[in-house]
């Protein structure tokens, strides 16, 4: 072995001095490749051992403050992925780094509150904007990742009630027909008056409400209509009045569907859907039993 060693010696001595200027030129991992080569050369050398053991951590470290140095880098621009993926490749070559593990946790509440201020953005621009269902929906976020939060709080109780009026303006818009009942319509009027005091008024919620004032007023406005029977047969007409027998009735209805019924003793009884709008003449409506059972 001592034979073989003295044979190396100049080869292993080279090795030793290209590792030495590799590392002064900052190429650790060449530095470190060619070291491996020495003591592989000449594995009972105590100084190749040693001198490998130290470029191998020195290279680890070049590694490690590049790792932090790329996320924080990444971090200062907001891209959260990026700085984690470097700050978990850092933990990784340093295990227990306590400096690693603070990294991470700084892009974790950098995240979160770049996240908090992009919902805050975004509700305060939905609200601007009247799209209360999506102002609710971010300001519900907010409050998922911190339930303290005084602007989230604040802008959910401003979107939940909008967001509520909006939906029964617009349940009442789109089903106008709704209105035939007097309650809804009683209802839709206190929304109306109620709505009225809100400012500012937005573009979307005036169309609404002027919308409504016209619905509401053909919907308040009776149409006549006329029932024929046959003086035997008792006429109710449902939600309305029990008219009982007669040849002609005139009635005033608000503009909707109905159900008129008519019963006789010893006879089917009878029943006639109708609707009436300002849009067409009034149908005209019969009711009699006339089918013996």
């Amino acid at each position: 072995k001592l034979s073989q060693r003295a044979s190396n010696l100049e080869q292993f001595l080279s090795l030793l001095a290209q590792a030495e200027e590799a590392e002064s030129a900052g190429r650790l991992l060449l530095a470190q490749s060619t070291l491996q080569r020495a003591v592989s050369l000449d594995s009972a050398s105590h100084k190749a051992r040693s001198e490998l053991e130290r470029v191998t951590l020195a290279y680890i470290k070049q590694r490690f403050n590049e790792a932090m140095s790329e996320g924080y880098i990444s971090l200062n621009k907001d891209q959260f992925a990026l700085a984690r993926i470097a700050f978990r490749k850092a933990a990784g070559l340093v295990a227990g780094s306590a400096v690693a593990v603070s990294a991470l946790n700084d892009v974790n509440a950098a995240e979160t509150a770049d996240r908090l201020t992009n919902l805050q953005r975004n509700g305060l621009s939905f609200e601007s904007q009247e799209q209360w269902a999506a102002a609710v929906a971010a300001y519900t976020e907010s409050l998922q990742i911190d339930g303290n939060l005084l602007f989230a709080r604040q802008g959910l109780k401003r979107s939940k009630s909008r967001a509520m009026l909006d939906q029964q303006f617009l349940s009442v818009i789109e089903q106008p027909g709704r209105l035939s009942e007097q309650a809804v319509a009683d209802a839709t009027a206190v929304l109306l008056r109620q709505a009225t005091a809100i400012t500012p008024r937005g573009p979307i919620l005036q169309q609404q409400l002027e919308q409504l004032e016209t619905i509401l007023e053909i919907a308040n406005t009776p149409i006549q209509v006329i029932l024929h029977s046959d003086m035997e047969t008792e006429v109710t007409v449902r939600k309305v009045a029990m008219l009982g027998r007669f040849k002609q009735r005139q009635l005033e209805l608000r503009p909707g569907t109905y159900i008129a019924v008519g019963t006789r003793e010893g006879y089917r009884d009878v029943r006639r859907t109708f609707s009436i709008n300002h849009d067409s003449e009034p149908p005209t409506v019969i009711i009699a039993c006339t089918e013996q059972i």
